[in-house]
Parts: C-alpha cells; structure tokens; sequence
C-alpha cells in the first residue's frame, strides 16, 4: 500500500525531480541558489503549478537544467513535463467520477468547413514557428541525439573562422540575437552548455536578461562573458566586437 501511495506521489515529473532533490540532501531554496533559478519557479515545477510559471519556453529551460542537475535524462524531462502540465488534477483524476454531461451544441451552417481551414492553418503555421526556434542552441549532453536538419551549432565554438561569432551559456539566460535587417536568429532561454553561431555579415545585435551567464567567443577563441552576472544589456552590436 505504501509502495502504491509512493508511485501516485512520483506520478508526474516535478514529483520525480523533487524526489531526486531530496534524495541529494537539497532544499528547495538550496537547490535555486546552485542552479540560479528562482525559488517560486522550481516550487511551480515541483508542484506543477502552471499559473505560477512564466511562458512554455522558460519552463522547458527550467525543467532541463533542473533535470541535467539531478543526473535525469534531460530530453525525457521536458517531454514528460510537456504532457504533465497539461493534464488537469493529475492526482485526483482516479479518485474522480468520469462522467461528464453532455451538451447539444448547434453550429452555424459552414462552421465545420471555417474550422477545418483555421486547424489546417494553426498546424501550418506551429510547423513553421517549430521550424524557426530550431535553430538556435545546441545541446552538449552525448546522451541526447541530435535530430536530422535543425540548424544545430557544433558543440564547441567553431575555430578557424574569423567571420563566425559563437555564443556560449555557462548559466541560464533568456538570449534575443537578431540581424541586420531585424529579423529573429534566436529567442529563447539557453541553458549552461548551449552554444548559438552566426556570421558577422549578418551583423547581429544581442540582447540578453544576464550578461555573466553568456560567454563570447569569436574564431573559436573565447573573449569572455559579455558582462556582469544578473546584468541584462540590449542591442549589443557584436560585429563590432574586436579580439
């Protein structure tokens, strides 16, 4: 009875990864200050709270450095997590009658077509914004395949090639890099060990919510964090950035 009340508890990955928390001998507020998240978002996690989370894409960010801390796969991790927000009273939902009374809805003559056009153009259009984000940072963990035609960066900054600017997170930061025409190279939260690349044609400008967590590397040779740790910066022209 016990073994079954302790598999409903771990039913959900923030459960599992507070348990792991745990078993390492690590508080909730110890736990934020080692990998600089705050507090109330790792308690959202542990908890699945998802009003208490800011958007998807910060979770993610969240879950995967919580989860590469702890020693858990860290694809698995997010994937798990993307189905456990989702689904409502996870816990409760056994205990629960399932029974939910039906309505009769009566739509407008045409309704049926109109929605299928607006769900054809939604997956068209997710496809496409999936397409876009991927090809951002990338992942340094051997135990992660790298999927097929994603735009990754090499694990390590490129070397031998003065034209290419190479970013690299040693702590999680939300990183905005966009191009000489404006248009978004990458918008995302990078983890420690991610790296983003870009050419200097392309004549980037970062912006960036902490400047000590991403390094610069230009040819391959590092030049340090763009600046001071919690310090967030705007428009940086990193074209302009000599070694």
């Amino acid at each position: 009875m016990l073994e079954s009340n302790i598999e409903r508890e771990l039913a959900h990955i923030g459960a599992e990864l507070g348990a792991k928390r745990m078993a390492a001998g690590l508080s909730l507020k110890e736990m934020a200050a080692q990998i600089r998240i705050q507090y109330a978002y790792l308690d959202a996690i542990e908890r699945l709270d998802k009003e208490a989370l800011p958007t998807l894409g910060y979770a993610l960010g969240y879950v995967r450095t919580y989860a590469r801390f702890v020693g858990m796969d860290e694809k698995a991790a997010m994937d798990r997590f993307k189905i456990d927000i989702e689904a409502p009273r996870y816990l409760s939902a056994q205990a629960e009658p399932h029974h939910v009374p039906k309505r009769s809805i009566h739509l407008p003559r045409g309704s049926v077509a109109i929605g299928a056009v607006l769900s054809c153009a939604f997956v068209v259009v997710s496809w496409y914004g999936m397409k876009s984000d991927a090809v951002s940072a990338v992942p340094v963990s051997v135990s992660e395949k790298k999927p097929e035609n994603w735009g990754f960066a090499p694990a390590e900054p490129t070397q031998n090639n003065a034209n290419m600017i190479s970013l690299k997170a040693v702590g999680p930061s939300w990183v905005e890099v966009r191009d000489a025409d404006g248009a978004v190279l990458i918008s995302r939260i990078m983890v420690p060990g991610e790296i983003f690349e870009t050419e200097r044609k392309n004549a980037p400008l970062l912006s960036l919510r902490d400047a000590g967590a991403i390094e610069l590397y230009l040819g391959g040779k590092r030049i340090g964090p763009i600046g001071q740790r919690g310090e967030a910066a705007k428009n940086i022209p990193l074209a302009e950035v000599t070694q």
